[in-house]
């Protein structure tokens, strides 16, 4: 057994110096160096309200397929369902919907969608010589992204886990596109040390992709957290949850991570977050409700994420477990 965890513990390791390595290899002028950039948009409300933080709370379900895929190997509910909505920055909305199934002594399995609209855009040309006026109006022309993936995860053991996600990713704009394959791979370990628990994630990785002759790189994100209760255990009916993660993302600089969440007499749940080194964005709240309907488990999660320049926006998750 101590030669178990030894080995779960030296893979976490070589994984997580593995990820660093690859990400500061590449590191130069960091901003607008990457594409797919709403592949770094916060899927669910959960998520979003705790800062985008909870990549180490096993509770996550099918939240985890966006957040770190090992947890979706530690859901008590053989089924799990979410959906979210949310109007985004500038008139673009963002919508995901995602699912995992157990499956008896094999693991766990799960899909996932994500669909960014950027709506209409006027198309404009600069007029010639011989054309009167500042610009010529050619209409409209329409963008948007989407992603498709497939995940895997299992528990190794009671305190260990792992799942990788791999993702189609497709961006058009009018005539033009790109798309790609890229992965996620994470790990999340149960300490036993009360309930201090570990997590690593990398998060969209993948080789280069060009749109019509300009190359660009993955929006990948390395993260490294932790979780614990400061009051109760994740199971109880109430109890307060703190988190805090570390963020190297390969086209900004690290940032850290903080979230809450508080839990009362297991339906009524208040979160809070705030992502220090992000010049835009910031402070986080937002707040859920869980009830059983029909035998079902259902919850409904609002989250409130403060912007410093353009609009603030509210994202909505609908999630099912049975």
């Amino acid at each position: 057994m101590k030669k178990k965890f030894n080995y779960i513990f030296q893979s976490i390791f070589v994984f997580s110096m593995l990820c660093q390595t690859i990400l500061l290899a590449s590191e130069f002028q960091k901003t607008g160096t990457t594409g797919f950039v709403f592949l770094e948009i916060p899927v669910t409300a959960r998520y979003m309200a705790m800062g985008e933080t909870g990549m180490t709370l096993t509770d996550m379900k099918s939240d985890g397929l966006f957040i770190n895929p090992a947890l979706i190997a530690l859901s008590d509910k053989k089924v799990s369902f979410n959906a979210s909505h949310a109007n985004w920055y500038v008139e673009t909305t963002h919508q995901a919907l995602g699912m995992t199934y157990q499956i008896p002594l094999f693991g766990t399995i799960g899909i996932q969608a994500v669909y960014f609209n950027f709506g209409e855009i006027e198309k404009t040309i600069n007029p010639t010589s011989e054309q009167t006026g500042s610009y010529i109006d050619l209409g409209t022309y329409t963008a948007g992204a989407y992603a498709l993936g497939v995940s895997y995860a299992r528990a190794l053991t009671d305190k260990f886990a792992f799942g990788a996600t791999f993702k189609y990713v497709r961006e058009t704009i009018d005539a033009y596109h790109a798309d790609n394959i890229i992965a996620d791979i994470g790990f999340i370990y149960q300490t036993g040390f009360k309930s201090l628990r570990l997590g690593t994630f990398l998060q969209n990785f993948g080789l280069e992709s060009k749109y019509a002759t300009e190359k660009f790189k993955m929006p990948q994100h390395l993260r490294m957290g932790i979780s614990s209760e400061i009051y109760g255990s994740l199971n109880s009916p109430n109890h307060v949850t703190m988190i805090i993660e570390a963020v190297h993302p390969n086209d900004a600089n690290e940032r850290i991570h903080l979230g809450m969440e508080t839990v009362l007499i297991n339906s009524f749940i208040l979160r809070a977050g705030y992502k220090f080194g992000d010049e835009e964005e910031n402070l986080c709240v937002g707040g859920g409700l869980r009830f059983n309907f029909k035998g079902k488990s259902v919850g409904f999660d609002m989250a409130y994420l403060n912007h410093e320049t353009l609009d603030t926006t509210i994202r909505y998750t609908l999630a099912m477990e049975f």
